[in-house]
């Protein structure tokens, strides 16, 4: 092995132990009260080597939450576009997401805890784009003719919620069974979405600047 070959195998080796030795770290202890001294502490590293890698405690926090999420979205996201049907669409996502969760609920629960911390780091922006992206793949499904044309803003928020609370329990309770509370929320959703009116049946009401679907009262 060459001298570069085996100077970029260090690096990986600590950049790793540093994010396994923060994972423990924040799980263990929460986000707030962690001290990068903690987290170098708890490796084999020399005290400066941490700078090396990470500017701060937040950009190793968010590395870390990165690189989750962005696994739970890929799993959702390809669940999504290949569903043929509003059940296979629903839970089949909700599967993916709560298997995640339960593969690695101390981790969960622990971004669970700290989720203001979440949303300060990220402005909000971590959960807008899972919103953006569930909302594209509703507009993809429609496209293919899985749902009726409909509200996908009120869709997107409903079902959205409902993936969120979900995977905080499975996090809290990661004894409970994935397959069972997809087939569960799904079954709310494939009884109720199918009495949904379509978006061209649903008269047009304005209120002030806003509009909204519905009749006037």
């Amino acid at each position: 092995m060459t001298t570069a070959g085996k100077r970029e195998r260090n690096k990986e080796a600590n950049r790793a132990a540093i994010l396994a030795a923060a994972r423990r770290c924040f799980i263990d202890t929460g986000y707030d009260a962690v001290t990068i001294r903690d987290i170098v502490r708890a490796t084999s590293l020399a005290s400066g080597t941490f700078y090396n890698y990470f500017p701060d405690k937040e950009t190793l926090f968010r590395a870390l939450v990165d690189a989750r999420l962005g696994h739970l979205q890929e799993r959702i996201h390809a669940s999504r576009q290949h569903a043929g049907s509003i059940e296979d669409f629903f839970y089949g996502a909700y599967l993916e997401g709560l298997q995640e969760v339960r593969n690695d609920p101390a981790f969960f629960a622990m971004m669970f805890r700290n989720e203001p911390v979440l949303r300060a780091l990220y402005h909000d922006n971590i959960f807008g784009l899972m919103l953006r992206s569930l909302k594209d793949d509703l507009r993809a499904a429609i496209m293919r003719g899985v749902f009726a044309e409909t509200d996908i803003d009120v869709l997107t928020s409903i079902s959205f919620g409902a993936g969120y609370e979900l995977c905080r329990l499975m996090a809290n309770e990661p004894e409970r069974k994935p397959e069972v509370l997809a087939r569960y929320v799904t079954r709310l959703f494939v009884d109720g979405i199918a009495g949904l009116p379509r978006a061209a049946e649903t008269p047009m009401i304005r209120i002030g600047p806003r509009k909204l679907r519905g009749a006037a009262r």
